[in-house]
């Protein structure tokens, strides 16, 4: 009797292992895939550097300082005004440091000079880059990266212009141009941020085009542009 009795015990206590241990091991596997879910997810919000790995896609509205062009030909400088626009950037961050990018914008801006040349000018750049995140540190900093950056382009100024006896023309002038550039991206979720920063251009203007003529320009000055970038950025 006693015998059947430890026999029976021992089977409900071998019994109930056994069910506790396939309850154990199949929780474990469904909540699994969610944990690490979780767990990476966790990790890219407790490290905002490492969102910008990755292609990054951003658009941005620009304010442009106005320019000067003279010397040379020039008998008087030819001169624009501030103006408002927009662009696009397309990039890619290699590592939580270093990313690449190409980028084009484009400003209204009014133009004249003392030669009676008037017009409303779009103002573009042109450019590819690399950014360099700076390393900082602190709770101020969890969602928000500073970075300098540095380009080579080419940038254009052109429109239908009238002179001062009303007779019109197109007349564009372009050059390349170095860029250099300081900006803070801030990050509101994993995938997306909200970037802006400031940027000089800096070349000459030495090409000229008049409707179909073309011709370099010798001994002009160089001319400095700042642009005023806001936008968002996104990264799939």
């Amino acid at each position: 009797m006693h015998s059947r009795m430890n026999r029976a015990t021992v089977g409900l206590i071998a019994l109930a292992a056994t069910l506790a241990l396939t309850t154990t091991a199949y929780a474990q596997e469904s909540r699994g895939p969610r944990a690490r879910g979780t767990a990476t997810t966790n990790k890219r919000q407790a490290s905002p550097n490492t969102r910008t790995l990755g292609f990054m896609l951003g658009v941005h509205t620009i304010g442009v300082g106005g320019i000067t062009l003279g010397g040379g030909a020039f008998e008087e400088p030819f001169q624009t005004t501030f103006g408002m626009g927009a662009g696009f950037m397309l990039g890619y961050g290699f590592n939580r440091t270093f990313s690449s990018y190409v980028s084009l914008d484009v400003a209204k801006q009014n133009a004249s000079s003392a030669e009676g040349t008037t017009g409303s000018f779009g103002l573009g750049h042109m450019e590819i880059g690399a950014r360099a995140n700076l390393p900082v540190s602190g709770p101020q900093w969890r969602n928000t990266v500073p970075y300098v950056s540095a380009s080579f382009g080419r940038r254009r100024v052109g429109a239908r212009a009238v002179d001062d006896e009303g007779d019109q023309a197109d007349l564009a002038f372009w050059g390349n141009m170095l860029g250099l550039g300081a900006g803070l991206e801030h990050f509101f979720s994993p995938t997306l941020s909200f970037d802006g920063g400031v940027q000089l251009g800096f070349g000459k203007f030495d090409h000229i085009k008049v409707d179909q003529r073309e011709e370099n320009l010798q001994g002009v000055t160089g001319s400095t542009s700042m642009r005023l970038r806001l936008g968002m950025t996104w990264r799939p």
